[in-house]
């Protein structure tokens, strides 16, 4: 089995993996501003959007990616990945490395659930909290999870839209939701981040309290060429209350790499 995946655009490839409960239809928006000098290649995840369910854990999902994005491009690419599309890029950094040319991580921690020694990301009892929900009423609680990443923009209504749109469209498989959860709950890429020899480029929401921007400048500064970029008034989804902002910064990192080739 293989994952659904569209390209558009002409340029350098850029591979765009979305979050937990949606699809790559949420990269649309963004994807339109960029393929003018990028071809962006939107992929569904695992159990969302048109994609099969049935894969367990994070190595399945990066190699059922990794297999997908083969059938797409012609030699390595540049990752963008959003909170849990972020935890499969840096799985794709760490299992695939020779596939990566550099990697964009937003709103994505190294483990996104908060830990001891980790005080940022998601409390473990609103990940078991949602697991619950989706046994006991599915719809309210995905809506309510989705809706609570665009809490405190100031385009909150605007994405609230984008988001909702998204799930309507193209709804998640239970399958995939479930295995997508034990993914951000089980994921920790802290101890690998030395070892990531692509530059990653790490974009936080000023106002995101599941993926707090001070965890990403933490990871950002493990990386051996990593960068932060914090997002004044944006929450949980930057790409789309700042898509403008966002495609131009996307749009520099890849031109970075270019020149420095």
């Amino acid at each position: 089995m293989t994952l659904t995946v569209t390209s558009r655009g002409s340029g350098p490839d850029v591979v765009f993996l979305h979050g937990w409960g949606l699809s790559s239809r949420i990269w649309q928006p963004l994807a339109d501003r960029l393929a003018p000098t990028l071809r962006c290649h939107l992929v569904d995840l695992p159990g969302h959007g048109q994609s099969p369910d049935g894969y367990a854990g994070l190595n399945n999902w990066v190699d059922a990616v990794a297999e997908t994005v083969d059938r797409a491009v012609d030699g390595p690419a540049v990752y963008v990945g959003w909170s849990l599309g972020g935890l499969v890029s840096l799985g794709m950094a760490a299992r695939h490395p020779q596939r990566l040319r550099a990697t964009a991580l937003i709103a994505a921690l190294p483990r996104m659930v908060r830990a001891p020694d980790w005080p940022w990301g998601l409390k473990s009892n609103a990940i078991e909290a949602t697991r619950r929900g989706l046994a006991e009423d599915f719809a309210t609680t995905l809506s309510e999870f989705l809706m609570q990443q665009v809490l405190g923009e100031p385009g909150a209504a605007r994405a609230v839209r984008s988001l909702r749109n998204d799930l309507i469209d193209r709804p998640p498989k239970r399958d995939g939701l479930e295995r997508g959860l034990d993914i951000l709950f089980e994921a920790d890429f802290r101890p690998a981040l030395p070892d990531l020899r692509v530059p990653s480029l790490w974009v936080g929401g000023a106002r995101d309290r599941m993926a707090h921007p001070d965890g990403m400048a933490w990871a950002s500064e493990q990386a051996p060429d990593g960068e932060h970029w914090r997002v004044e008034r944006a929450a949980h989804a930057p790409f789309i209350s700042h898509e403008k902002r966002v495609a131009d910064r996307i749009r520099a990192f890849v031109d970075a790499l270019d020149a420095g080739a």
